[in-house]
């Protein structure tokens, strides 16, 4: 025999052992040996032979108990319920919104409130607000998302039977998850995390199915898992940007199959090698990529109708949209006008009053005591500005004369005065004959930046602090008009370089709570972004109505979805504020802290986010054991000292490997985002976790892999566990999962009766935010 015959038949021998493991079937001949020695060999009884199919039934229906538990209970918005129902709200509206995430998981709660006959006239405006009283279906709402929560536990159990692992590690996977405290508090809320975990885990579970058939490549089953991973790849990300990780995992997954393609000792062809390359590319790449199009298709296709999104959004885009201001009263800005500025992203008017900043704020720092300018929610009388320019002062007394009079101007001559992009003007406070001024004085709440005040019209010492420069976002030229409602603009001072801006924290009770104006001098910051909603007096007439519609240009679907996913990424990168129950990665496994979602002081409950601390802190040992394990074999095996079985050794590194990947996919990526973080960011990442514990369990319990694996979730099992030993772990296990998930229980749930003391007694850290302690 020569030497690569010997080589192939040692290969052959290694890939039967490996589909015997997997659950693939073996060839006749392999199934002849296994039948001859288990000749004369009693086999299992009805009761093993079935477990599988018990096991699994076990978890469906204690995953349906802790998933559906007095899902009625709070009867009020809870924590982020106040975004992700108002986004189902819009949608059966369809009233444009905008938000960092794809839309379809927004889009599947909001087919649970459609499928009930909500009909979206409650917007989730604060935490606490009753559900009852203002008639929401909130119930069948959350029942319907808790659906997809409920799936995961059975899923798992699919993964790890489908994966070649026995009833009891598949059974402690699923146990594991089912009782996991934070898994259920996301899981029975209107949130989108579950909807993601589950196509997760659904692309998990179908790339297994045909991973298990590549030596059946291209045949019908083949084809039908290998779409359906990339259709579920699809769909993970179409409900958050994370579900890309899951891409992630099963690339690596992929290369290594490909690795192994390419082998030239396994007689592969260059051409075979280059369909499975394309097969998979289509599948993985491309049907993703089509999938996660076509989500964002049907969301422009639902949202027609004007909204609160519309000022993230171009002129155009806005323009697209059924009743926008801007198909209304999209008007040329003329000097001589009293115009109205909104600012882009708080929505606060530009605003003034004979009202004086304090001698000195609250850090003892001296102001200037001009007359305030601020940001108002509403516009009134004091939200008006007259622009005027700062050149041609002459012409402008005579036109702005006439004008005045009333004589009608013709649009030729109306023309001559139209605001353009870089024009530099003066800004009169209508209300109280005052140009808009900034100057180096700190401003009241942000000390770095310079304050806005006004300077009376006769005052030309410092009349330089009162010039500005109107810069219209996006001009190509000089010439561009400055329009109401279509124009996005900064107002730049031509002296000091700043530019006007505003941030949502109010000022104190001399400000009226109203928000604070300042000089930024970052002026190309997206924040300093301003529009002019109205002219004052200014209405359309209907030939001039008519005469908008006819200029809107079309705008297809490729420029709205590019336009988007710029705004997704720009805005989830600036979500940098500090947030109250914000975490970084590095404590998650840790459990060093949890989330509050919801609290009520007169029954003293409170719903806390917090995942099982005994499964998180187990499943941390169990991936530390697993990766020293990996080390200490792989030193053996190339010592030639191997001291487990080799079916064994490559189950243990290719199946509880790609578990323990799909754990660093779902989680160190965390480590390199800059955006504000939570706990609920890890659980994709402690569900890998939980799985890996049980393939560690199996490793240490079962010798005899051929035995005890599983074929099929479904399938007949002939074993379920080695020893007596192995079986009181397994108890053991679960029996301190069970017990710790319901002594936090009244914390996942919100129900009532905690004494102080029992809550203190849950507070296993003093980082835990528990409230109602005494």
């Amino acid at each position: 025999m020569t030497v690569q015959e010997s080589q192939m038949r040692r290969r052959a021998v290694k890939e039967t052992a490996s589909k015997q493991t997997e659950g693939e079937a073996a060839p006749p001949e392999a199934a002849h040996d296994s039948k001859s020695k288990s000749k004369g060999t009693a086999g299992p009884n009805w009761l093993v032979r079935n477990s599988s199919k018990y096991a699994f039934m076990l978890v469906v229906a204690l995953s349906f108990v802790t998933r559906y538990w007095k899902i009625w209970d709070p009867a009020q918005v809870v924590f982020d319920e106040v975004h992700f129902g108002k986004f189902a709200s819009y949608y059966l509206r369809r009233q444009y919104y905008f938000d960092v995430h794809p839309p379809l998981a927004k889009m599947v709660v909001a087919l649970g409130g459609w499928l009930v006959g909500y009909d979206g006239h409650f917007l989730f405006d604060k935490i606490g607000m009753d559900y009852m009283s203002n008639g929401v279906p909130y119930i069948m709402m959350r029942s319907w998302v808790a659906l997809f929560g409920f799936v995961l536990p059975p899923l798992v159990y699919m993964i790890m039977a489908e994966s070649g692992y026995s009833v009891a590690a598949s059974l402690l996977a699923a146990v594991l998850v089912t009782f996991d405290n934070a898994l259920v508090t996301q899981g029975r809320l209107i949130l989108l995390d579950n909807i993601m975990i589950f196509f997760m885990l659904a692309a998990i579970y179908a790339y297994v199915r045909f991973f298990k058939l590549r030596y059946r490549a291209f045949g019908t089953q083949w084809w039908s898992w290998l779409l359906s991973t990339g259709f579920m790849l699809g769909c993970a990300m179409s409900c958050k940007l994370v579900g890309v990780l899951t891409m992630g995992v099963i690339g690596c997954a992929v290369l290594f199959d490909l690795w192994r393609i390419i082998d030239i000792r396994r007689g592969t062809t260059v051409k075979l090698c280059i369909q499975h390359f394309m097969a998979r590319a289509f599948a993985l790449i491309a049907v993703p990529l089509i999938v996660y199009l076509g989500f964002f298709y049907v969301h422009f296709a639902v949202l027609t109708r004007t909204g609160p999104g519309d000022a993230y959004h171009t002129a155009n885009f806005q323009m697209q949209l059924i009743d926008n201001p801007m198909t209304k009263s999209s008007f040329d800005v003329h000097f001589g006008d009293e115009i109205a500025f909104r600012h882009r992203d708080t929505g606060v008017y530009l605003d003034s009053n004979p009202g004086r900043y304090p001698l000195r704020y609250a850090d003892q720092r001296v102001s200037s005591q001009g007359q305030q300018v601020t940001g108002a929610k509403k516009l009134s009388d004091n939200g008006y500005w007259r622009i005027k320019p700062v050149n041609n002062a002459e012409a402008y007394a005579q036109f702005i004369a006439r004008r005045q009079s009333g004589e009608e101007l013709s649009k030729e001559e109306m023309a001559k005065w139209v605001v353009h992009h870089t024009d530099l003007v003066q800004l009169e406070h209508v209300a109280t004959n005052t140009n808009l001024r900034t100057h180096d004085v700190a401003s009241p709440m942000t000390a770095t930046n310079m304050e806005f005040t006004t300077l009376p019209l006769n005052n030309t010492a410092n009349v330089d602090d009162t010039i500005w420069q109107i810069k219209i976002d996006g001009a190509k030229s000089n010439s561009t008009k400055l329009q109401t409602s279509a124009s996005f603009i900064r107002v730049v001072s031509h002296k000091h370089g700043v530019a006007m801006w505003t941030h949502s924290k109010p000022l104190p009770d001399w400000g009226h709570k109203h928000q604070e104006i300042n000089g930024n001098k970052k002026p190309e910051d997206k924040s300093t972004l301003w529009t002019v909603p109205k002219i004052r007096g200014r209405t359309a007439t209907a030939e001039e109505l008519e005469e908008m519609k006819k200029k809107v240009v079309g705008m297809g679907f490729m420029a709205k979805f590019i336009e988007l996913q710029g705004l997704m990424i720009r805005h989830n990168n600036a979500l940098t504020t500090v947030h109250p129950f914000q975490s970084t990665p590095i404590t998650w496994p840790l459990l060093l802290r949890g989330i509050s979602f919801w609290t009520d002081k007169d029954s003293r409950r409170q719903i806390y986010l917090l995942g099982n601390p005994v499964g998180w802190w187990t499943a941390n040992c169990a991936l530390l054991l697993y990766g020293m394990l990996v080390v200490a074999l792989a030193v053996l095996e190339r010592r030639n000292a191997p001291v487990v079985d080799s079916i064994v050794y490559r189950h243990m590194l290719r199946s509880t490997g790609f578990l323990a990947a799909a754990w660093i996919w779902h989680y160190a990526p965390f480590f390199l985002m800059g955006r504000s973080l939570f706990l609920h960011h890890y659980l994709p990442a402690s569900i890998f976790a939980y799985m890996v514990t049980a393939a560690v369990y199996q490793f240490a319990s079962v010798i005899d892999y051929q035995r005890f694996a599983l074929k099929h979730w479904y399938g007949r099992a002939r074993a379920v566990v080695p020893s007596p030993v192995a079986a009181v772990a397994f108890v053991g296990l679960v029996c301190v999962q069970v017990a710790c998930f319901l002594y936090f229980a009244p914390l996942t749930y919100g129900t009532a009766g905690l004494s102080p003391d029992e809550v203190n007694s849950r507070r296993w850290l003093s980082s835990y935010d528990l409230h109602f302690q005494k």
